[in-house]
């Protein structure tokens, strides 16, 4: 089997619902797709994802480079074409070469899967049929009240979820304090509630203030402080109880091998996407599994589920509310979690298929982004 041809298409289109934490508000979710023909009638399909900004630079980097790079190889060789593509584009640094790796190693991944007549998450592994979500809130606007959020909470309850995820990083910590405790009020103090901070404390601060979220037995802390303060995470670590959570942030297996070794996480969460692909995301869960830590992908939820049965140390699925390619519209057959549950797809490959008239509607070109950028940074 061979890769006859090499087509990127590039979406944007607002979240399905209103996206703000406390260090950004999104406009726009750029999405990647990537196909590739093979001379056996085989089509596997990829994506990658960016928030805001950068969509066109990916596709840019498939189309003019990586594209010729893979043309003629034999999708079966996936570490030999992940290799190949890592080699030739490692002098732009870690993010926009791993993420546009991960779109075309994804769709290898799906050629494989198709090739074999076997569902992803049997390639993986197949550890398990099925995996717990929890529900994941990114809403921390200054209009959302408190008695709205427990309204919500109350909702994902009564879907089947049996966690929540929220963002918390108000100017006014009480604040912070109150909505966890709402919220704790619905879902229970067992650890079914977590927080994400996307960055927002110093180091000084993720102390003192996670000292007093230790005695809310909350699930995780997220992303407390900026993700290249790895002494910071770890002396955090030591000085509360609560475990921490980061990965989204980290583009390598060597980013994250850093905060391993210096035992600064306690859940990892790797996106598919953001690492280069599942070839690249196999690999850190493993490493994960050898320092005795869990799982827990970053977005991506449609392939997460996958690469999440697939692995012995997989913890929870992630479904961000107004950002699963359903919600987004973009799927010709919808993929949802049932009763907090998510099973994958029993399809050969990832079993994900594109509404590709959503897809057009949606285009991202240069033309149409060029000059209108605003960002979303606070």
């Amino acid at each position: 089997m061979k890769i006859e041809s090499v087509t990127a298409h590039a979406c944007r289109l607002p979240p399905a619902s209103p996206w703000e934490d406390a260090t950004n508000k999104v406009a726009g979710l750029e999405l990647i797709i990537v196909e590739l023909k093979t001379d056996t009638g085989l089509i596997g399909t990829g994506l990658s994802y960016t928030v805001d900004i950068g969509g066109t630079v990916i596709k840019a980097l498939i189309d003019d480079y990586l594209a010729a790079l893979v043309t003629g190889m034999d999708p079966l060789n996936y570490e030999r074409l992940w290799l190949k593509m890592n080699r030739q584009s490692r002098r732009l640094g870690l993010g926009v070469n791993s993420m546009a790796i991960a779109a075309i190693d994804i769709a290898v991944w799906d050629l494989i899967g198709k090739h074999y007549g076997q569902p992803l998450y049997r390639l993986l592994g197949g550890t398990r049929d099925s995996i717990p979500a929890y529900i994941s809130e990114i809403n921390l606007s200054s209009t959302d009240r408190i008695d709205d959020l427990v309204h919500r909470a109350k909702d994902y309850h009564a879907q089947g979820y049996h966690a929540v995820k929220i963002k918390i990083g108000k100017d006014d910590f009480e604040e912070d304090i109150e909505r966890i405790i709402r919220v704790q009020e619905v879902f229970g103090r067992n650890k079914r509630v977590l927080v994400d901070l996307n960055q927002k404390w110093t180091a000084a601060e993720a102390i003192q203030k996670g000292a007093r979220l230790d005695a809310l037995h909350l699930g995780w802390i997220e992303e407390p402080l900026l993700y290249q303060d790895i002494q910071g995470h770890a002396a955090l670590k030591r000085a509360i109880k609560t475990p921490l959570a980061l990965g989204e942030s980290l583009y390598s297996r060597e980013q994250i091998l850093a905060y391993l070794q210096a035992d600064a996480v306690d859940f990892i969460q790797a996106d598919v996407a953001f690492v280069g692909g599942i070839t690249e995301w196999q690999k850190i869960a493993h490493m994960g599994q050898a320092f005795g830590r869990l799982m827990a992908p970053h977005f991506m939820m449609e392939l997460s589920l996958h690469l999440l049965c697939g692995i012995p140390n997989g913890f929870m699925l992630e479904n961000v509310i107004g950002g699963s390619l359903t919600e987004l519209g973009l799927l010709a057959k919808p993929i949802t979690i049932k009763d907090g549950i998510g099973s994958p797809s029993q399809a050969p490959g990832h079993g994900i298929e594109f509404n590709w008239e959503a897809i057009r509607q949606h285009a991202l070109t240069s033309e149409s982004i060029r000059g209108s950028f605003q960002g979303g940074s606070k």
